[in-house]
């Protein structure tokens, strides 16, 4: 594993990189404001003929989340979007189940949009979890009845939880964690897991009609474990928004660390 290099912005590094697999939230945006200097850096990169791929953890379905960044006015900087509804959605139409449980919020409900299985079966043989209950009474219960009939955990939010000023914010990765304490078996659709970097190289080749060498892709994210950890574990190197002394982790691989104050070029 190489040492962490710290960078003061992208142009620094964007010529050994031909892909960047860009986070969305946190990165771009804090659900009040956009960041202006992180899309004129994406734009700049692809100026030079980089291509860029957005990957979310976000349970939102990809043309969805596309118009919602929209909105934000975040469109015309990336040439593709990969979202981790999108590949839980590939992942139910695999395996085609009769019915699904579902634990998360309502608003999440549009990850199913079209698909033809059941929602929130009891006796579901899947179980799709994009967030923490706001009720959490006899999770356990439920929990241990999936397991028992050896359902599988679609998990698409893996980080655990966050802490904003004197609340707590729970998430799909607490559940997770619970889920496999107890004996279950959990695919992560979402950062770090693999699927969804797969998936994000894939939308990469069909928006260009090229193949990527891992050596020239980077993952860049502020979430240490999320974003550089998936990034490194896939074969690619990473870059951290980060504080001056926070690094991305230590891991394996041959992917260069990079620490960035911020996205800018």
């Amino acid at each position: 594993m190489s040492a962490c290099r710290p960078v003061a912005g992208l142009a620094e590094i964007a010529g050994d990189h031909d892909l960047l697999l860009c986070d969305v939230f946190g990165t771009l945006h804090d659900a009040e404001r956009t960041f202006p200097a992180a899309l004129d850096a994406l734009a700049r990169f692809r100026g030079g003929g980089g291509t860029v791929v957005l990957v979310s953890n976000a349970a939102e379905p990809g043309p969805r989340l596309s118009a919602t960044l929209a909105a934000r006015g975040i469109a015309g900087v990336f040439d593709g979007l990969v979202s981790a509804a999108d590949v839980a959605r590939a992942i139910i139409r695999e395996r085609d189940p009769d019915a699904i449980l579902h634990i998360g919020p309502d608003r999440d409900r549009g990850l199913f949009d079209e698909l033809p299985p059941m929602l929130d079966a009891p006796d579901a043989d899947l179980v799709v979890c994009t967030g923490y209950p706001e009720d959490d009474a006899g999770l356990d219960a439920v929990l241990d009845r999936a397991r028992r009939r050896g359902a599988l955990m679609l998990c698409t939010n893996p980080d655990t939880s966050l802490r904003v000023g004197d609340r707590e914010l729970r998430f799909a990765g607490l559940v997770a964690g619970r889920y496999r304490a107890l004996g279950g078996a959990v695919v992560e659709t979402g950062k770090p897991g693999p699927r969804i970097y797969a998936a994000a190289v894939s939308a990469a080749g069909l928006a260009t009609g090229r193949a990527f060498d891992p050596a020239r892709i980077l993952g860049l994210g502020d979430t240490p474990a999320l974003d550089a950890g998936g990034a490194l574990a896939a074969g690619f190197s990473a870059a951290l928004l980060a504080p001056a002394r926070a690094d991305p982790p230590a891991g394996p691989g041959a992917g260069r660390r990079y620490r960035l104050p911020a996205l800018a070029w």
